[in-house]
Formats: structure tokens, C-alpha cells, sequence
């Protein structure tokens, strides 16, 4: 009997002579990446108050109180391991924390021990993952399903009407974090910039779950999980395929539209621009709301359309003590092959034909800029603009002729790669000239239209061959060969 427990105690100091130093090895491991890589935006103490975070939005995470917005657990129940470690791989989309793939999965182990010690109370317990089963009905019939309990459970007054996070109690100045930090709704239409993941798994899981700390409560415990998966069925119906790339491909049409919906810009290509605040002369915009601008364009023989589309969680006209809302986009002002002039607002060498459109006054204004610091407004105005903002959207369509004989005026030629870039300032935060946020020079190239011929020569060439094979068939036939 002593012998077996003088085994036991053994057994036991040997378990903890090898499992913990692997712990501590594991935390200090920890400790010198958060250190490094982690400490610069969350603070040493993981308060979420270190040197960088009063220049970033959302502020980060303070992970003193175990609080973890994005957990595949029920609400209230510590986030997992793998919840932990998937923030830390994928980042968190639309906020400054970035997807970490340089961590080697033991690195990544070791971040989320570390993690856990600022808040060892909120771990005493494990929590539960929570039950995803599919659901069995149509997708039709489930969209529909959510789109009743939508407006029922009165989702749009945090996310709006059109899902674009512009609901009346998101605009409050109350819509507040539990750390008191000012914060918005999520803009359902635009899924690279959900938090927690755009799939269906993840936001039937948000749903459920809630963002612990936030105003968006856990749905878990008083709607059913049809109704739930409905939710997700139709806030998923929300949203908009996102396509960047180099350039935007202009289309040509009998006459430019006359409103920004009409249906001929549902036809044509567009391009998504990733915003970005102007960090590089001041006054800087560390905290831009605006991430992405959407563009389409449109010609005809002799003039141009080119359409911007963005969020716009308010409407600011600039009478409410902040600037009003603007849009402005540029062009080189000569468009010689490989002429790019600085990105923001030209140079003294290569100036820009500036196109600005401000809600104050709903108007289109154009500018010559060879700088920031040296703009001057065009004594004569060849634009029109037609601005629409609607269920927090903006759509501001800008026109003007392909070529106006002006000195300094941007010409728009067929088959031409013209660059551009796109400034947006939101009133609401507080941003106007150049705090703003900004894109970098992309183009776009009016596409040539399609020659007639491509249309005409295929049919002459079918008709051709089929009457050249009909000629020798009968030739062969005439001379008794059995074809």
C-alpha cells in the first residue's frame, strides 16, 4: 500500500517537473512575441492602451477582462482556444489588427496562453462550443424567413434598412463599447469587413453568440434555431461580391444614364477601390470610416460618366458642427503614357484635374491642383453631378465631355489607359480637405467598341464554307463516289 503511494507521488512531482517548465517555456514564449508584435496597440498590462492605439479604429482589444467579442461559444462562456488563435491568424477584417500567417502554429499556441494570463479568472472555467446544425428548408423560403424576422427583431435600427449600418440607434452618440469606446454597426452589405467571418457558419454563430462587450446582443436563448439560420440566410443574401484589381473597364452605351439607378449601371463593370486614411501631410486622418470606394463608368461619342459608390453611415450637409460629406477623384492633367503625378493632389511637375462634389451644396466643382498646397478652382466648370444618397449609400455620378479644348484639362481617349484615384471625406468624422481617405492611382481605359465586322464576318464565313462543301458533295456525287 506505501509502496503504491510512494509511486503516486512520483508519478506526480515527474508530471510537474515536465509539464510545468513546458507551460512556463510556453508563456515566456508568449510574453516576448506579445511583447514584439502585440504590445505596441494592446499595452504592456494588455489594457488595449499602448503607444499606437489613440491613432487606430476600432480601438483594440483590452484583454484584461477576459471580454472576447468573436467566440464560437455561447454568450457569456470564455471564447475557446481556437477562437482565440483564429483572431490571431486571420486578423480582424476592417480594423487595424492585422492577419498574423507569419506565426508558426507553436507561436501562435504560445500568444494564446499569454493572452489568457491578463484575465486568469475568465478561464477558470472552459466553455462549450456551440451546435451548428444546418437547417432543412429551401434557401428561398429561409431568405424570405429572415428577412420578416429581420424587420421584426428589428435589426435596422442598428443596421439600417439596406443592412449598411446605418440605423438611427447606431448613430447615437450612446452606441458604445463597455470600455465607453464610441463604435458603429456593422455594415452587412460589405463581407470583407466582418469581424468574425462572412460564411454562413459565422454569422448564424454572431447570431447566436452576440459580440460580447458590444450593444449586439445574443439571440440564442429567445429565437429559434430555424428563425436564427434565417437571419443568417438573409443577412447573407446582403451582401456584394467585392473586385478589386488594376483597372476599370469603361463601357460604351447609346447616352449616358440620366440617374444614378438606372438600370444600365447594373450592366456595366465596376472596380472596388481600398480606402485608406491620408497619414502623410496634416491635418492626418489616423481613423478613417471609409474603407472602400466602388467605381463605374460609362462613355458615348462625346462624353463621359463616371459613377462613385460608397457607406455612408450618415448624411452630413455641414450643418450639424461637422464638415459636410465630399467625393473628389482625379486625373492626371496631361494622360501621356506612364504619366502619374504624386497621388495627392499632384506635384509641382505633373499637375492634376480635380472633379469635387460636397453635400453642403450638392455641386460639382473642378480644381487644377500641382500639390497640396497649390490648387486653384477652373474659371470655366465643364462637369455635372448628380448625387444621390439613399438607406446609407452614396451614389454621386460625375459627367463631362471626353475632350473640352481646356489647357489643362484631363482628355479621355478610346483604348487609353487613363489613371485615377479617389479621395472621400466623411463629414462625421470629422473630415474634410485633406484629412480624408484617400485610394492610389488606379485606370481605366474606354473600352473600344466592337467593330461591325466581328459581327458580319463569321456568318460570310459559315455561309462560305457550307456552300463549298455543298458544291463538292455534288461534284463527287456526279463522278459515282458514294459520300
Amino acid at each position: 500500500m506505501r509502496r503504491g503511494y510512494i509511486a503516486m507521488r512520483f508519478l506526480i512531482i515527474l508530471f510537474s517537473l515536465i509539464v510545468l517548465p513546458a507551460y512556463a517555456f510556453a508563456e515566456d514564449n508568449g510574453k516576448i512575441l506579445y511583447d514584439k508584435w502585440c504590445s505596441q496597440c494592446h499595452g504592456e498590462k494588455g489594457d488595449g492602451k499602448g503607444p499606437a492605439a489613440d491613432f487606430v479604429f476600432p480601438k483594440p482589444r483590452d484583454f484584461t477582462k477576459g471580454t472576447y467579442k468573436f467566440h464560437s461559444t455561447a454568450s457569456g462562456e470564455p471564447a475557446l482556444d481556437s477562437d482565440i488563435a483564429r483572431s490571431i491568424r486571420e486578423g480582424n477584417p476592417g480594423t487595424s489588427m492585422p492577419a498574423w500567417e507569419m506565426f508558426s502554429e507553436d507561436n501562435v499556441k504560445y500568444l494564446v496562453i499569454y493572452l489568457k494570463k491578463f484575465s486568469p479568472d475568465a478561464f477558470t472555467t472552459n466553455g462549450t462550443p456551440l451546435k451548428v446544425v444546418k437547417p432543412s428548408g429551401s434557401k428561398e423560403k429561409l431568405i424570405a424567413l429572415g428577412k420578416e424576422m429581420y424587420e421584426k427583431a428589428k435589426c435596422w435600427e442598428c443596421h439600417g434598412k439596406a443592412g449598411r449600418g446605418d440605423g438611427d440607434k447606431g448613430m447615437q452618440e450612446k452606441f458604445k463599447d463597455d470600455w465607453g469606446n464610441r463604435i458603429y454597426p456593422a455594415d452587412q452589405t460589405s463581407p470583407w469587413e466582418y469581424r468574425k467571418g462572412s460564411d454562413l457558419n459565422d454569422i448564424f454563430i454572431t447570431i447566436t453568440a452576440g459580440i460580447d462587450g458590444t450593444p449586439m446582443t445574443s439571440y440564442g436563448d429567445t429565437v429559434s434555431d430555424e428563425k436564427r439560420w434565417a437571419l443568417a440566410y438573409y443577412v447573407k443574401s446582403q451582401q456584394q461580391v467585392r473586385k478589386p484589381g488594376p483597372a476599370l473597364r469603361v463601357t460604351k452605351v447609346d447616352a449616358i444614364p440620366s440617374s444614378t439607378d438606372d438600370p444600365v449601371w447594373n450592366n456595366v463593370d465596376y472596380l472596388d477601390l481600398p480606402m485608406a486614411g491620408q497619414i502623410i501631410f496634416d491635418p492626418r486622418d489616423f481613423k478613417p470610416v471609409i474603407t472602400n470606394a466602388r467605381v463605374r463608368g460609362v462613355y458615348t461619342g462625346s462624353e463621359l460618366a463616371v459613377m462613385l459608390e460608397w457607406t455612408g453611415k450618415k448624411h452630413n450637409i455641414g450643418d450639424d458642427g461637422h464638415p459636410p460629406d465630399a467625393a473628389r477623384i482625379q486625373f492626371p492633367a496631361k494622360t501621356s503614357e506612364g504619366s502619374r503625378p504624386y497621388f495627392v493632389m499632384g506635384d509641382k511637375k505633373s499637375s492634376v484635374n480635380i472633379w469635387q462634389w460636397k453635400a453642403s451644396d450638392n455641386l460639382g466643382v473642378e480644381f487644377n491642383a500641382q500639390g497640396p498646397l497649390s490648387f486653384t478652382q477652373r474659371e470655366k466648370q465643364d462637369i455635372q453631378v448628380t448625387p444621390v444618397y439613399k438607406n446609407g449609400q452614396y451614389r454621386i455620378m460625375f459627367k463631362r465631355a471626353l475632350k473640352t479644348g481646356g489647357k489643362d484639362d484631363t482628355s479621355f481617349e478610346i483604348g487609353k489607359f487613363i489613371p485615377f484615384a479617389v479621395t472621400l471625406c466623411d463629414g462625421r468624422n470629422d473630415e474634410e480637405n485633406f484629412k480624408a481617405a484617400i485610394s492610389a492611382w488606379y485606370f481605366m481605359e474606354l473600352e473600344p467598341p466592337v467593330p461591325v465586322k466581328v459581327y458580319i464576318i463569321p456568318p460570310i464565313v459559315f455561309i462560305a464554307a457550307l456552300g463549298i462543301g455543298l458544291i463538292l458533295h455534288k461534284r463527287l456525287k456526279r463522278k459515282g463516289l458514294n459520300v
